[in-house]
């Protein structure tokens, strides 16, 4: 898996102090905690770029999308009223919502005018939603493409806290001055939990070699979920490294949440298409909701009693069916027209 989802927030805000296994230690705060899964939203950032000329500049919140027969009596980017946008589908926007920044206190959103934004895809779509101001833009190099987490409240939500995935177990070779890639000759045990789930097979070298890539999230010092890939490449007996790209790659890929007893389930409701772990929100009753994302499309969970329970499924931008692959491949890095 080349990665795991991630917010731009997640990468660019100001690292807080770091627990055991470098997890994020939640800082005490005031304030409300950390709300259902039915009100954590994902939004996106839109720029020139990605919207029409006169169109938005700046974060959105998806709410809904309709495929269409054509886009040609569609703008490209269009306000709404509110009555317009009920009568499409188009559920009402939250009253109070904040944007969701790692250590940083809660941004307070303005939500603004209802829109409509064409999609030119094989099938025609438009994506509903509202605009949002009142908290700062990502950086310029990363807007194109950017979401954050939304969560919807009354109340400030300062005592809820975003833990994205942190690496803790590899096997993954490296590719050396001739962009070749080598054997591993280190590395770190996957978490038992999630060792007794990977499916059994027959993978030794020097025909085979099993590589593997896990990130977790750990909460008061236990882990909650997991996400991450397996790899059982094939290599052929003295197969030269210019073959390498066409070894042949068996792969198994998802994400976990940690069940009563500490084992690892794998989470599959709410994913039409592949999703990646995006997030776990956690408050001082521990956690309390996953977040996982795909192109146009996330979910999000209820964690309780060691089960994530889907609570809201949005596909908010329809996209061709090569869009939705996950790339889980772990060995060679290799172009699709090598």
């Amino acid at each position: 898996m080349t990665r795991f989802a991630c917010l731009w927030l997640l990468v660019l805000a100001a690292c807080p102090a770091r627990g055991p296994g470098g997890q994020p230690v939640p800082p005490i705060a005031a304030g409300a905690g950390c709300p259902t899964a039915a009100n954590v939203h994902v939004a996106s950032y839109l720029t020139q770029d990605g919207a029409a000329r006169g169109g938005h500049t700046g974060w959105v919140l998806p709410l809904h999308d309709l495929k269409i027969e054509a886009l040609s009596t569609q703008p490209e980017y269009a306000v709404i009223d509110a009555a317009t946008a009920g009568a499409l589908g188009v559920p009402p926007a939250p009253a109070s919502a904040w944007l969701m920044v790692p250590g940083q206190a809660p941004c307070k959103l303005t939500v603004g005018a209802y829109y409509g934004a064409a999609v030119d895809a094989p099938s025609p779509n438009v994506t509903y939603g509202v605009e949002l101001t009142g908290c700062a833009a990502p950086p310029a190099d990363q807007q194109q493409d950017a979401e954050a987490i939304v969560v919807v409240s009354d109340q400030i939500p300062s005592g809820c806290q975003i833990l994205p995935p942190q690496p803790v177990a590899a096997r993954l070779g490296e590719t050396d001055a001739q962009k070749q890639w080598q054997r591993p000759t280190k590395e770190t045990a996957m978490p038992p939990a999630i060792a007794r789930v990977i499916p059994p097979h027959d993978c030794r070298a020097p025909g085979c070699e099993t590589l593997w890539a896990i990130a977790q999230v750990t909460v008061g010092g236990q882990p909650v979920a997991w996400a991450g890939a397996v790899n059982w490449l094939t290599i052929p007996p003295g197969a030269p490294p210019s073959t390498q790209c066409d070894w042949k790659a068996e792969t198994f890929a998802g994400f976990f949440v940690a069940g009563a007893d500490g084992s690892a389930i794998r989470v599959t409701e709410g994913q039409d298409h592949p999703l990646l772990l995006t997030a776990v929100l956690a408050d001082a009753r521990g956690a309390q909701v996953l977040v996982a994302e795909g192109a146009g499309e996330y979910a999000t969970y209820d964690l309780r009693g060691g089960a994530a329970t889907l609570a809201r499924h949005l596909v908010w931008l329809a996209l061709p069916a090569e869009a939705y692959a996950v790339d889980d491949h772990l060995g060679p890095s290799c172009s699709a027209d090598h």
